[in-house]
């Protein structure tokens, strides 16, 4: 699946993106620490579209920078209303709490459990180790760490084969991109792409280029 950020400042901007999005993509995902207002009531809308719902903190790379305790909530109206994919970080004490309420509640969305180092990638042994805790939490295990030399790209690939069909695995900045266009054949099941030039993080590919390399190499 390839999956495109939506990083507007308002949710009605959001929904038009996601519209417009869906249509080159397989999956969005609402970046909500990028919006200047969020409410409880917004969530709805959001999870009727194919979409991860994520809410970055600040203490992981992104823009949130409001009360825990709204963003859990935020989280668990995304469950109630069966979210596709809800992001949360493996660094997140709550992140179990999440999992049990939406076993409890029963409903549909997957978990993705998330560990970012915007430095370095790890060693595979400490990558080995990330995902299996991820794993123990929730239903996908994702990790996105910073790409500094050619067997860093190894690395994410390798992780990406162990753990085929449980794993996002992404390489960021320049020296990562060659893991976001053979990371989804080794295993990972989605790639982030940009479009038109709004991107999410270093390193993402226009969706268009992307689509046109995977043709060329017959992934």
């Amino acid at each position: 699946m390839i999956a495109l950020p939506i990083v507007e400042k308002t949710i009605e901007k959001s929904l038009e993106r996601a519209e417009e999005y869906l249509k080159v993509a397989d999956i969005v995902e609402f970046r909500l620490d990028y919006l200047d207002k969020i409410e409880l009531k917004d969530i709805k809308e959001l999870t009727k579209l194919k979409s991860i719902i994520t809410i970055r903190p600040e203490w992981e790379g992104g823009f949130f920078k409001g009360d825990n305790n709204f963003r859990l909530e935020l989280f668990k109206e995304a469950i109630k209303n069966n979210a596709y994919f809800i992001d949360v970080e493996l660094k997140e004490e709550k992140n179990k709490e999440l999992v049990n309420f939406r076993d409890k509640i029963r409903s549909k969305s997957k978990i993705i459990i998330s560990y970012h180092n915007f430095e370095k990638t790890p060693s595979f042994e400490d990558l080995n180790k990330i995902v299996e805790e991820a794993l123990k939490i929730g239903d996908v295990a994702k990790i996105a760490t910073m790409v500094n030399d050619k067997e860093d790209i190894l690395k994410i690939l390798n992780i990406s084969q162990k753990y085929a069909g449980k794993i996002i695995a992404i390489g960021m900045g320049e020296n990562g991109r060659l893991t976001r266009i053979l990371a989804p054949y080794f295993g990972s099941i989605l790639t982030f792409a940009s479009y038109k030039g709004k991107s999410s993080a270093p390193g993402q590919i226009d969706v268009e280029d992307l689509k046109n390399i995977w043709k060329m190499l017959k992934i």
